[in-house]
């Protein structure tokens, strides 16, 4: 028989660790459910929460209603993670955009300098 914590236990030590700030430490323990219970919506939950990657939180969340399809906290997370990748690559594009029409602006100017330099040339 296993002596070690049950999950109930491990699940209100990883929150109190997490709530503490020590989120390396609550993701080992949340890992030590999952490594317990590999369906345990809530320690997934928590494990995206904790997660910095993006892509790594995103496949929490998609296992998450993999396992359960109407849990609404995933849906949340998901269409924020969604918003902040649109936010992204609007930013990106807007910056290309930007970038394009210096570089246009740029080669306008040198053409037109190039023109009069070889127009006022004596002999031009």
């Amino acid at each position: 028989m296993d002596s070690g914590p049950n999950l109930e236990d491990l699940m209100r030590l990883g929150i109190q660790t997490a709530k503490a700030g020590n989120k390396d430490n609550a993701r080992v323990i949340f890992q030590q459910v999952l490594g317990k219970d590999k369906r345990h919506v809530p320690a997934r939950l928590w494990l995206a929460s904790l997660e910095p990657d993006p892509m790594k939180k995103r496949a929490h969340l998609e296992t998450v209603l993999r396992l359960n399809p109407d849990n609404a906290t995933a849906k949340k997370q998901l269409a924020s993670l969604d918003r902040a990748v649109e936010r992204t690559q609007n930013a990106s594009i807007r910056m290309g955009i930007r970038l394009l029409t210096f570089l246009i602006a740029a080669v306008i100017i040198v053409a037109v300098v190039i023109f009069f330099v070889v127009k006022l040339k004596p002999g031009g």
